[in-house]
């Protein structure tokens, strides 16, 4: 997650950005902090760690917890509870997007409450840290046209109390986002070292 970050800041859509909050959501829900334009990741490393807040309903999280973003946003998530909702079989994050673009009420309501989630969990971050520049990526957000459209209608309903207008952009880098920030990383140390 953080080299994902490091990368988007680097070379992908917030490059150049002193302040950002990167969300990864795939199988999992990772996330990560740039602050004062390096990478903080707290003193036990987990500061940004956005996919286990609690918070969001009483599910069972993959990490033994309840109630995590995770269990509302992540792949799995998303595809877990669709098939739930309707009695489907097995399908994907992305066969639910796609349903719920051709009109799916119950595909829809399950994106939704994904999009809700997020959308909460920024707004937690922004409220707490003043960190109002976002970058998602990871599987899910190759729905982006969805999911983002969903993510900025919960903000635009709930806006961070500073008034200050949350910047929210999908990956620039996709799948190259990680092998850059770590790139970038490798760069930095020699360079210091």
């Amino acid at each position: 997650m953080n080299a994902f970050l490091r990368g988007e800041v680097s070379a992908g859509s917030i490059a150049g950005s002193r302040e950002a909050l990167g969300i990864t959501l795939g199988t999992g829900v990772g996330g990560a902090l740039w602050i004062d334009g390096r990478l903080w990741d707290g003193p036990r490393g987990a500061a940004g760690e956005i996919g286990h807040i609690p918070g969001f309903g009483d599910a069972l999280c993959t990490c033994g917890g309840r109630g995590h973003l995770e269990t509302l946003a992540s792949g799995r998530s998303i595809a877990r509870r669709y098939s739930e909702q309707t009695g489907s079989g097995p399908v994907t994050a992305r066969e639910v997007a796609t349903s719920a673009l051709g009109g799916d009420p119950d595909a829809l309501a399950v994106m939704t409450d994904a999009g809700d989630a997020v959308a909460r969990g920024v707004l937690i971050t922004a409220g707490l840290l003043d960190v109002t520049t976002v970058v998602v990526g990871g599987g899910v957000s190759r729905s982006w046209g969805l999911l983002g459209q969903l993510v900025g209608d919960a903000i635009d309903r709930q806006p961070p109390v500073s008034g200050a207008t949350i910047r929210l952009e999908a990956s620039g880098l996709g799948v190259d986002a990680v092998s850059l920030g770590a790139a970038a990383r490798a760069r930095s140390e020699l360079f210091v070292a």
